[in-house]
């Protein structure tokens, strides 16, 4: 019997060394970009740029107000994870500068907020909730393949609504690495194979060298971009997919104005377009065009110029995305609010 135990703890040892040099290393709670790499070495950490704002929530939630009182906004947006920052997102950036803001929480939104819109567009919703404006998000690696089999008929029936909203419940993500999974392995692995490979096979991460360290702070010598950024380029750099994705939206706003409201689009940059001119030895990849054709279509709606706003911020401003991250940083969220703010105050001038 105390042999078998020996041999049986000869056995888990191993496992048990790495499980705790895992827990040690890696730290899956920062940003998206790390955690999907596997990194042990993040030398510029989600946490570390937020810690560097303090900002009180002043927006209000779509699933805080009563859908059966008449209520009035300045903006509301709706969007993918880009709107989902936050007391550091551009939203409380937004209404701290006197807006009053509405968000669409993500669990209603879902997938495709450009769909949801439609449904909002088309129920009840905008008698109760009175708005000016509607910023409609979208990050740019997703946004021409969900505006391609849009449903312009499809509406939201309130009572549903409501009936969603009492029954949500926030579930924090599990992130922490669990000894009997496939990433007790998949972690060192990538780790080491990152030594000579700008993707292995299990990460999601590009790791570039970077020809501007100073980009971030504590200036790493590479640039991390979501693998997503590069797989979707042929639909990101299609023209005819962007005219037809310009054109999806012309309809939501031909819908909106019929209830007295105006349309803002924000496009947000894809990482790998922003960082794109900082990316040594870049000959071997595509050139991001997207916003090339998005900005060459005429629009009958008003659109963030977000792509020239941050990428003219970069040149000179250290973490307007997050080095470990696939988002905009507090710094870039304020630069989008102070865009939205700029252009309803021409608007209503």
């Amino acid at each position: 019997m105390k042999k078998f135990v020996l041999k049986i703890a000869a056995f888990c040892l191993p496992f048990i060394g790495l499980y705790l040099f895992n827990s040690l290393m890696y730290d899956p709670t920062e940003g998206d970009l790390a955690r999907l790499a596997y990194l042990y070495n993040n030398p510029c950490p989600r946490t570390e740029i937020r810690s560097q704002f303090q900002l009180e929530k002043k927006y209000h939630l779509l699933s805080e107000i009563n859908l059966e009182e008449d209520t009035q906004f300045d903006v509301l947006i709706i969007g993918d994870s880009f709107s989902e920052q936050g007391k550091l997102g551009y939203k409380n950036f937004l209404a701290h500068q006197g807006l009053r803001v509405l968000h669409v929480d993500r669990f209603i939104s879902g997938v495709n907020p450009i769909q949801t819109l439609i449904e909002l567009s088309n129920s009840r919703i905008f008698e109760r909730v009175k708005v000016d404006y509607v910023v409609l998000q979208s990050v740019e690696r997703s946004f021409n393949q969900i505006t391609q089999d849009l449903d312009f008929n499809a509406t939201l029936n309130l009572d549903s609504l409501q009936k969603q909203i009492k029954k949500h419940e926030n579930i924090p993500p599990k992130l922490e690495v669990e000894f009997f999974s496939d990433a007790l392995f998949k972690i060192p692995l990538s780790n080491l194979q990152y030594l000579y490979s700008a993707k292995p096979p299990y990460s999601q991460t590009y790791i570039f060298p970077s020809s501007r360290p100073e980009l971030f702070s504590h200036e790493p010598k590479n640039i991390l971009i979501y693998q997503e950024d590069i797989n979707k380029l042929d639909s990101k750099n299609n023209a005819d997919q962007t005219i037809h994705s310009i054109e999806a939206l012309s309809k939501i706003d031909k819908l909106l104005k019929q209830q007295g409201i105006k349309l803002l689009s924000l496009i947000s940059p894809d990482k790998y377009d922003l960082y794109y001119p900082y990316l040594s030895g870049k000959e071997q990849l595509k050139a991001p065009l997207f916003f090339s054709h998005f900005n060459a279509y005429p629009k009958p709606f008003s659109s963030v110029k977000a792509f020239e706003i941050l990428q003219k911020q970069i040149a000179s401003e250290k973490d307007i995305y997050y080095y470990d991250d696939t988002h905009w940083s507090p710094k870039g969220a304020r630069l989008i609010a102070d865009a939205i703010f700029g252009i309803i105050s021409d608007k209503k001038n």
